[in-house]
């Protein structure tokens, strides 16, 4: 079922969940990351965290190996992120257009998809750990995750300041997409959209569910 209406001149579009829930979306991409580097850097310091755990009970660990991963990790994790964010991003400004056909998040779905995604990560990096201990004397996985984790962190952190800054630039918000059954933004090169700043003032207010 569609409605039609006219706000301040402008043409507002919306459907039935049922039919905008095959449609991609779209999210602040500054929001989204920063949430997935605050996320990433979580999952490094719980790994590590586990790590100190083990170390501090005599566990299964060597330290000097696992240290040596763990640094290997994090500076790998550092280089390739900062690389890849760069692309990411000189990618999708030179593609900015207006979105078509997507369904903006709702701060409530957002927090869902958010939680479910967390809840994911979390819980598989955590089976893999308790699996590591049991196979392996050294604890390099725990070490791996730890500095993979804390590096694409930082990454996505700095890449957040850099969509702040850009919208602040073009005096607009710029989105990125998420397909219907995605869980967290790509990592790779993806086409950002754009959109005028709310002239209302607030800056958070979401534009229409559909853009035709």
């Amino acid at each position: 079922m569609f409605i039609l209406g006219t706000v301040s001149g402008d043409i507002v579009v919306t459907m039935a969940d049922a039919a905008l829930a095959g449609l991609p979306r779209i999210m602040r991409a500054d929001d989204e990351i920063r949430w997935r580097g605050q996320v990433l850097t979580s999952l490094g310091l719980a790994s590590l965290a586990f790590w100190i755990i083990l170390w501090l009970v005599e566990g299964p660990v060597e330290p000097l190996a696992a240290g040596i991963v763990f640094v290997a990790a994090l500076l790998l994790a550092l280089v390739l992120g900062a690389i890849t964010s760069r692309r990411r991003v000189a990618h999708a400004m030179l593609t900015l257009r207006p979105p078509r056909l997507v369904v903006h998040e709702t701060a409530a779905d957002a927090r869902e998809r958010r939680a479910r995604a967390a809840t994911v990560m979390f819980l598989g990096v955590g089976i893999l750990l308790l699996l590591d201990t049991l196979v392996s004397q050294v604890g390099a996985t725990a070490a791996l995750v730890a500095g993979a984790g804390v590096g694409m962190g930082i990454v996505d952190r700095l890449e957040a300041r850099r969509w702040a800054r850009a919208e602040d630039e073009r005096d607009s918000r710029i989105f990125l997409m998420l397909r219907p059954n995605a869980l967290i933004a790509r990592m790779g090169v993806q086409d950002a959209y754009e959109m005028p700043r709310a002239r209302s003032g607030d800056d958070d207010a979401p534009p229409p569910d559909i853009f035709v």
